[in-house]
């Protein structure tokens, strides 16, 4: 009889996790947004961010480069950014909130949100599939089969109530089996009138994705 091929090795070096996209937002109330307000603050912003286009929105605008992008809206601001240096990115997008806030007059905000999408590569043979299937799932790996064929693979998604609500998911990143996505979302739905307070919610949740989650993460290799 034949000996059973063992399962390839994994290698999981979790100091190649990389934060490549960050999403930040605000929530204020529904606030009477007009274009020529809009305009002043496009004028602004492009004094010192190269954003190349503005378009106005039925409930406000989007101004967009290449790289990110910024939304004004009637109850949100949102800052969708490829991140670099996350101290760069986190600094830019409290800039345009403040910048926006001083012509909006916004005097109460009522959520911050903020979401960090990393990726990591996987080293040796298994994919990131193969990798959540053998470590998380390996208990109950047989017991997928009962769910059907064409099972590309499955991901893990954790929510916590701790200084605001963090949800992580970890899954194959499905267009590219050889990395691993992990994504963090935390909000904070606590009412608050400075723009300056979400520094630290946002240094809090870089912190969690490179400590507990990526401490977590090095467990399933």
């Amino acid at each position: 009889m034949p000996l059973p091929i063992p399962e390839p090795e994994i290698t999981v070096n979790v100091e190649l996790l990389t934060c490549r996209r960050m999403t930040v937002g605000v929530v204020y109330p529904p606030f009477a947004l007009q274009q020529p307000m809009v305009n002043r603050i496009y004028a602004d912003i492009t004094e010192r961010y190269p954003f190349q286009t503005l378009q106005h929105l039925p409930d406000g605008a989007r101004m967009a480069n290449p790289t990110s992008d910024f939304f004004i809206q009637t109850t949100r601001m949102q800052v969708n950014d490829t991140v670099d240096y996350f101290q760069s990115s986190k600094e830019r997008a409290i800039d345009l909130f403040k910048l926006s806030q001083e012509r909006l007059k916004v005097r109460q905000f009522a959520t911050f949100g903020i979401k960090l999408t990393a990726f990591l590569p996987m080293e040796g043979g298994p994919n990131s599939a193969q990798l959540i299937e053998n470590s998380a799932f390996g208990a109950i790996k047989d017991s997928l089969e009962l769910l059907g064929p064409g099972r590309q693979g499955v991901g893990l998604r954790v929510v916590l109530h701790q200084d605001g609500v963090h949800e992580l998911k970890i899954e194959p990143f499905f267009g590219n089996l050889s990395q691993l996505y992990v994504e963090l979302d935390v909000q904070h739905p606590t009412p608050y009138n400075d723009i300056s307070v979400i520094e630290p919610w946002m240094d809090g949740a870089y912190d969690y994705l490179f400590r507990e989650a990526k401490g977590f993460i090095e467990t399933l290799g």
